[in-house]
Formats: C-alpha cells, sequence, structure tokens
C-alpha cells in the first residue's frame, strides 16, 4: 500500500542518519567522514549561512520532513491523540505497537539534524547576534519540550558535545532549563530595537518578528507551567503568571505558522492521497454533536457525501469485517491538506486559542490570568473558529453557548456518545475544567503532538478507548502513556539508558507516566 511504501523510504533515509552517526563514533579517517557528511548540514557558520541554518532547524525541529513527519507524528501521536485513526491494516501502531524502526527516525532528527544545527546556530551567534540568539533559544525550548515528551528522560544538557555515551537528563532538570531559556531569551528580545527583524524571511515563522517571537516565548512558557501543574504546582502558578503577565498571543495575528515550499512540503498534506489516517470516531462523536462549523475544514466528505470516522485500534480483521472502515467510507483530512495544497499550506506551530484555553485552566486554579475562567474560554473558542474561517457572529454565539451533546455513532461498533458535556459553560469546576480540555483539544487540530500530551495530562477530553491495544505494557482501555527508551539505545548507549531508568520513577515500559504525569 501506499502509506507502507512511504515508510519504506522514510526508514532509508532513516538509515543513512544512523549510518553517519555510527560513522562519527567509530573514529573514520577524514577522507571518509567526508564521504559520509550530510550535504544539507553546515560544516562551519558565517554570517551569510547563519539564517539558512536557523531555517532548517525550524523546518526539522517540527518534523517538517515528509518521511520524518509520518515516522514522527501521524503513526504514533496522531493517531493516539484521536485527531485520528487508522484504516490500513498494516499499521499496527494505532493498536499501541511501538515498531521501533519506526520512532528512530524522530530520535535520529534530534541528535543528528536539528539539534547540531540549532546548536551551530546558537554558538555563532551567542556574542555577536544577542536578537538572532535569543529567538534561537526559543526555538530550542519549543523542540526539546516536545522531544522530551515523548519519552521523559532524554539526553539534553551534554547532547552535541561530541561525547560517545551522553547521560539521560530528567525530565525535571530539562523543564527547568526551558524555563530558564525562555527567560533569558524574552529579556534580550524586550531590550532590543523590536525593528529589527534576525533571519529576515529565512525565519520560516515570523520572518524575524522580535514582537511576535516574544509572544510565541510566552504563550510556550504558559503551555509548560500548565504541564507541570500536577507535579509542582506552586512553581506552575509562578511561571503562568509570569508568561501572561509578559504578553501572550490574543489574536490570530499572532498564530505561529511555518512556511512551507515545493522543497519544502507539508507532510500532512503529502500523506493526503494515501490510504491510512481517517477521521477517528471520537472526533466525529464531538464535531456532529455540537454541530461544530470546523468539521468541514478539518475532514473531507466520505464518498456517500458525509463525515465519518472509525475506532482507533481496529484489529485488520474488524477493519475488513465492514465496508464502514474502508477508506472510502471514511472521512480524509480536510481541504486544505491535499497533496495540492502541500507546497502553501503553512505547517501548525502554536495558536493564539490554546493560550486562552491554557488562561482559562489557570483562572480555574486560582491563578492570575488576566481574566476571568468564563471569559477566556469564549475567547478562546472564538478564536479557534475565527482562525478557521468561520466569523458570523451568529454562529459563533451558537456554538459558544450550544446545549448539544457528543453524538451517538453509526459506526462499525456502535459506539455511544463519546461524553455527555456541551459547549455552553458549567456550573461546576470538574464540569469547566472538561469542558476547557475537551476545547483546547479540539482547537490544536491538527497538532498531535500537543494534543496526545494534554490529554494524557488533564484526561480531556474523554476519548473512546482503544479497540484493542496489542502492546502488552498497555491495557485496553488504558492510554499508552510514552515511547520506551530506543532499543538502539540500548545497544550504544547502554550504561546511559540503565541509568536512566530510575529517572522514570517506574520501569521503561509505555504505560509508565512521564514526571509531568504523575
Amino acid at each position: 500500500m501506499k502509506s507502507i511504501n512511504y515508510i519504506k523510504q522514510g526508514l532509508l533515509m532513516q538509515g543513512l542518519i544512523i549510518v553517519g552517526v555510527l560513522v562519527m563514533t567509530t573514529g573514520c579517517t577524514k577522507k571518509f567522514d567526508e564521504l559520509n557528511t550530510d550535504p544539507t548540514t553546515f560544516s562551519s557558520l558565517t554570517a551569510a549561512t547563519i539564517p539558512n541554518a536557523f531555517a532548517k532547524a525550524e523546518y526539522q525541529g517540527i518534523y517538517g520532513d515528509p518521511g520524518i513527519y509520518e515516522l514522527a507524528r501521524a503513526l504514533f501521536p496522531d493517531l493516539w491523540s484521536q485527531f485520528f485513526a487508522n484504516v490500513d491494516p498494516g499499521i499496527k501502531s494505532d493498536r499501541y505497537v511501538i515498531i521501533q524502526d519506526w520512532i528512530i527516525s524522530q530520535w535520529s532528527s534530534v541528535y543528528t539534524v536539528t539539534w547540531p544545527t540549532l546548536k551551530q546556530v546558537l554558538d555563532a551567534t551567542a556574542t555577536t547576534q544577542p536578537e538572532a540568539n535569543a529567538i534561537a533559544k526559543i526555538w530550542k525550548a519549543y523542540i526539546w519540550h516536545y522531544h522530551t515528551d515523548f519519552y521523559g528522560p532524554v539526553p539534553y544538557f551534554q547532547a552535541g558535545t561530541g561525547a560517545l555515551s551522553i547521560p539521560y537528563d530528567s525530565q525535571q532538570d530539562i523543564y527547568d532549563d526551558l524555563f530558564k531559556t525562555l527567560d533569558s531569551a524574552v529579556t534580550v528580545l524586550k531590550g532590543a530595537n523590536a525593528s529589527l527583524t534576525p533571519y529576515g524571511t529565512n525565519d520560516l515563522i515570523f520572518h524575524g518578528s522580535i514582537p511576535l517571537w516574544i509572544k510565541l516565548a510566552n504563550t510556550l512558557h504558559l503551555r509548560l507551567a500548565l504541564r507541570i501543574s500536577k507535579v509542582d504546582p506552586a512553581r506552575a502558578k509562578t511561571e503562568a503568571e509570569k508568561a501572561v503577565a509578559g504578553g501572550v498571543m490574543t489574536t490570530n495575528d499572532d498564530n505561529a505558522f511555518m512556511d512551507v515550499g515545493p522543497n519544502s512540503v507539508n507532510g500532512l498534506n503529502q500523506m493526503s492521497p494515501w490510504e491510512g489516517a481517517r477521521m477517528s470516531a471520537s472526533m466525529e462523536s464531538y464535531l456532529k454533536g455540537y454541530n461544530d462549523p470546523r468539521m468541514t475544514e478539518y475532514y473531507s466528505p466520505a464518498a456517500d457525501g458525509h463525515y465519518h470516522g472509525v475506532r482507533n485500534g481496529l484489529t485488520p480483521a474488524q477493519l475488513s469485517a465492514s465496508a464502514l472502515n474502508s477508506p472510502d467510507n471514511t472521512s480524509n483530512v480536510g481541504p486544505r491538506y491535499t497533496i495540492d495544497n502541500q507546497a502553501t499550506n503553512k505547517l501548525t506551530v502554536m495558536y493564539a486559542a490554546e493560550a486562552y484555553f491554557l488562561r482559562a485552566e489557570g483562572a480555574v486554579n486560582g491563578w492570575n490570568m488576566d481574566g476571568a475562567a468564563q471569559d477566556l474560554y469564549e475567547q478562546g473558542i472564538r478564536v479557534s473558529l475565527q482562525q478557521w474561517g468561520i466569523t458570523d457572529a451568529t454562529i459563533l454565539d451558537n456554538y459558544i453557548h450550544g446545549t448539544g451533546t457528543p453524538a451517538v455513532l453509526n459506526d462499525y461498533l456502535n459506539s455511544g456518545a463519546v461524553s455527555n458535556i456541551p459547549v455552553k459553560f458549567g456550573a461546576t469546576e470538574a464540569i469547566q475544567r472538561q469542558q476547557i480540555g475537551t476545547q483546547k483539544y479540539l482547537a490544536l487540530f491538527p497538532d498531535g503532538i500537543e494534543a496526545w500530551a494534554e490529554v494524557r495530562r488533564t484526561g480531556y477530553p474523554v476519548l473512546y478507548p482503544v479497540a484493542n491495544s496489542e502492546n502488552p505494557d498497555v491495557v485496553a482501555p488504558s492510554m499508552i502513556s510514552r515511547f520506551n527508551f530506543l532499543d538502539y539505545e540500548y545497544q550504544t548507549n547502554g550504561k546511559a539508558v540503565q541509568a536512566a531508568i530510575p529517572l522514570l520513577g517506574g520501569v521503561d515500559k509505555a504505560s509508565t507516566r512521564v514526571w509531568w504525569n504523575k
């Protein structure tokens, strides 16, 4: 099938990366090193090449490359978050199977491409370009928070030093450093000339706009603060209030998207013709029950002209047992994600709507979020719908005050409604937390990495349990909690991995929760 064929292409690319790693760790001759150097890397940076290097670190850091996008995003967190479900019987990851030969692409991308390139930029700008250096620090925090959220402890502080064995660092220590990194970056940028444009158009996100980078940094800071709110509520409050006071995203003009082009396409668009990811049953139940106008933007109608999802985790036998589960009878991605738009449809980095939902949750916690929980919640919905082109005031108000609840489905498993909460803001704290989590989740589409993290942290939205788990460490209806440490790491960095296991606070299993989710 097309998806399997592309996986093979992605694995070939990954294999070339790993060969490069092995070459570097076996002390080859200078000539052999030159022959095995990635031609897209920068042996040294000059003022002229720094912007290009930063652009590369941005695109690779979000797993933008289609081969990495599929293997790091589409086949794992996009399914586990249930933005999508799988209808290809050859894809086991929807049943919580972690295919090591796939996920190593994500690991290799961070340690052999993204971080070495970004570290070069940070080193090259440290003393001569403070504004560019500060922006690179913000991007450092972005790429590393996603990476540690996949596994928990990861090599961080000594990554990129050239050592043959790199120790793992605790997620708690990594998050502490990410907060400090964002603080230092914002301090520099707030003292800078706001008319400067570091990296220019080579900055694929904001084209060097310092005010927009400050807002992104503070919004990311707010995200990280809420992430640790279970394990360190006092620090979470301090960090969240600091972020909001510093200025977070508030309008869709602040949204962070990444430019794409003919040679750096949107991976989700490129995968749209393949038989694989389709609308999940959870998304169908919520979007239909709420009469959510974003449904036609997120997904496309099936062959019968209607929108249909499918339950996550169906076995090959179940997938083939009913025509309801076929690619033609389930909804593919929406019109902006077609392959024709792969060179123009920008990649998602972060949305202003998320900032409102994070602030709403903080307000429910009793924190100073510069607004009341209900007002922030409703504004988050409004901004999200407007982002997707829904601007009619009546439609916006009707949705915000809607009392409809998620729909009962006519799917293969005859699934009941996924939950029973409406959109209209509730009267109790428990309902409010569920509503905030649900609407934030719907607004995050299509960022499955962040959606999976937030479902793990908050338990919201309520999702259908996977129909089947083929991972012996994750018993349905439990949700998978993390990626195991890689077999490759056990083989090549074994002592460091063994030392990292106690940092997990549990065994190295996919069911062991990461630090912020304890």
